[in-house]
């Protein structure tokens, strides 16, 4: 699973959570667990990414961005906190509904927007983003909306979806270690383990990438999260139809 969210955040910049996060909490994995599993497979991958786009993207833009994510993850983690409290099936239709809302909102990716690097456009952008990171792992739309609105290339684009994603792993373990304890390192540790996997698909991504389209690469990713999310909005019904 985490092999398969690696290609496809290499090939289209994100999305790897959005698609990770249902299959693992579905295989069993709490909501903590599996936002550890995929920020910390995500790490090299997303390096891996920067390092060869590196030629698309500067530091200064990532900077002011990264630290308004980073400071507004702790309201995230402590909403995390609460569901952890839910039974699992509403944790799964609470991830159905975040899913379709990203497909929805995608609608406005291919809209141009002028004003996005005012800032109070940067500051609802990234804080909503580090908030979702801290909550869910799925803190992609924002950030996918605010690099296309300025019709970034692809390269571009993806290039500063990584870097950005980068930036929170060291903060938000941290703050997953606050909340939650020692208890997170199992998960980081079966991260670990498929690693070699994970970059693997990395690889494979950078390439279908390059090759595919910017439309195609849409199409195919949103038709796979809106099965995804509908499948986790429904599970509660479809238990009872299996």
């Amino acid at each position: 699973m985490l092999t398969i969210a690696a290609t496809i955040q290499a090939t289209v910049g994100f999305a790897a959570a959005l698609f990770a996060m249902p299959l693992l909490i579905w295989g069993g994995s709490n909501l903590m667990a599996a936002q550890l599993m995929v920020v910390t497979a995500m790490l090299p991958q997303n390096a891996f990414g920067v390092w060869r786009l590196r030629h698309a993207i500067t530091l200064q833009e990532v900077a002011v961005p990264a630290t308004i994510r980073i400071a507004a993850m702790p309201i995230g983690i402590l909403g995390l906190g609460y569901l952890m409290t839910w039974p699992l099936d509403a944790v799964n239709q609470f991830v159905g509904i975040m899913i379709i809302a990203v497909i929805v909102s995608q609608a406005w990716v291919g809209v141009e927007w002028k004003t996005a690097k005012r800032w109070y456009w940067v500051l609802i952008t990234f804080g909503g983003s580090g908030i979702l990171q801290g909550l869910s792992g799925m803190s992609g739309p924002p950030l996918v909306l605010w690099v296309h609105g300025q019709r970034y290339s692809a390269d571009h684009a993806r290039a500063f979806l990584f870097a950005i994603f980068i930036s929170n792993f060291i903060p938000q373990l941290a703050l997953l270690q606050w909340k939650f304890g020692n208890v997170i390192w199992q998960s980081v540790g079966i991260a670990v383990l498929a690693l070699p996997f994970v970059l693997l698909g990395a690889m494979l991504g950078l390439r279908i990438g390059h090759r595919l389209g910017e439309l195609w690469l849409r199409k195919i990713s949103y038709l796979g999260l809106f099965c995804l999310g509908l499948s986790s909005l429904l599970a509660p019904w479809l238990k009872q139809l299996w």
